[in-house]
């Protein structure tokens, strides 16, 4: 599946994703498939009343995968900081030591418990795999419909992941997560797409999609079987009293020639340097040549730095948003002066936007250092809710 997409500016943002899948027996082994990803402010445009189902809908924080395979960290993200934990996506594939194209069987091994140990041991969440399609006489669909319903109930979103045929008749491989029912519909949250728009053919859908069951069971779980099996994860620690009010995340689209961390040399052409995230990297992340993926490129001082960003509203309203984005001197704490950017708005429900700042020649003011690009979200009453930040080093 391949997609693709307008390049980002300050208003607006489309990304592209490729995936690949393949399947055994014994193991799952489900790629993280991608798709066209948002535009400036997406959400739901199914006209669907959301306010007669907000009992039943989660309010997950939302991640999107960019060009990477991960969907399965970034599903597993949303999990663990819904119960109120603060990791960032590459920090998990680091501890896997997954790289950027890595596959699903590469990313975690369904036949062993080591993720579970991990989410235990370094998260303090008890978490629950389940494969699905070993035999042919162990499930049915209501039986998979129910083990949803019952954690959404208990106050957890459910990680599914399934093989299925896209449009094209070719099998394809993601991990989604269920974060809502009623009598009609199941919520599908989805760090790429491929699924909720790819296959249900929701236009502009990402967090809390609404699927009918039938679809939904006709699609996916009807075609679970020993050469076709899925897997669920859930959460069984307590459900977190308070939910995440919204989400704010860096996509890589480095394939692509863009990335959100961007740093044009000012005065040779085809001299950029690129955000990209690779578990085999130190942390997880590195800044690389646009020309050459595989090679480092250290931000110069004649570079011009851009930073853009994606925020998300998981809730069923509209909330206000503030984002502020700093440079810090990574030895002593220090905050740089003219890196200092604020922007405030309204996002609606379900929905996420893209913005940016461009820093022109500021980086000539700075020292060769290491430093640390901030970036936090606040929420109405400007109490942090989200963060991210970005070691790098200036020659």
């Amino acid at each position: 599946m391949s997609g693709s997409g307008d390049p980002h500016n300050i208003n607006s943002v489309s990304y592209a994703y490729v995936g690949k899948a393949v399947a055994t027996m014994l193991s799952i082994l489900i790629l993280c498939t991608c798709n066209v990803a948002s535009t400036e402010e997406t959400g739901m445009l199914q006209n669907v009343n959301y306010s007669l189902n907000t009992n039943t809908i989660l309010d997950v924080p939302y991640y999107n995968q960019g060009d990477t395979n991960w969907c399965l960290y970034y599903c597993l993200t949303m999990m663990f900081n819904y119960n109120n934990q603060n990791i960032e996506t590459w920090d998990m594939a680091n501890y896997f030591d997954s790289g950027y194209y890595d596959t699903f069987s590469r990313q975690y091994d369904p036949s062993d418990r080591t993720l579970e140990n991990y989410a235990e041991q370094a998260y303090s969440i008890e978490i629950k795999r389940t494969i699905w399609g070993l035999t042919i006489t162990d499930f049915d669909n209501e039986t998979f419909d129910d083990l949803i319903i019952n954690n959404i109930k208990n106050g957890q979103p459910v990680l599914m992941a399934f093989q299925y045929l896209n449009s094209e008749g070719v099998k394809e491989g993601h991990a989604i997560l269920a974060v809502g029912y009623d009598d009609q519909f199941i919520y599908l949250t989805d760090s790429s797409g491929a699924i909720t728009k790819g296959l249900f053919g929701s236009e502009n859908g990402y967090i809390a999609v609404p699927v009918s069951w039938e679809d939904f069971n006709e699609k996916l779980v009807k075609n679970i079987s020993p050469s076709n099996m899925a897997y669920t994860i859930e959460t069984i620690s307590e459900a977190p009293e308070n939910s995440t009010e919204g989400s704010i995340y860096l996509t890589d689209g480095s394939d692509k020639g863009f990335s959100c961390l961007t740093f044009t040399n000012r005065f040779k052409d085809n001299d950029t340097g690129l955000l990209r995230f690779d578990g085999t990297y130190e942390n997880g992340y590195c800044i690389v040549d646009s020309s050459d993926l595989t090679s480092n490129r250290e931000p110069q001082e004649s570079d011009s730095m851009s930073v853009y960003f994606t925020v998300a509203n998981p809730t069923s309203e509209e909330n206000r948003y503030t984002v502020t984005c700093q440079l810090e001197d990574a030895e002593t704490n220090k905050l740089i002066d003219g890196f200092n950017y604020k922007t405030s708005f309204d996002l609606a429900a379900y929905n996420t936007i893209s913005k940016g700042v461009n820093y022109s020649n500021e980086l000539y003011s700075v020292d060769s250092g290491h430093y640390r690009v901030m970036i936090s979200l606040f929420d109405e009453k400007m109490e942090e809710i989200d963060s991210i930040n970005i070691d790098l080093c200036v020659n």
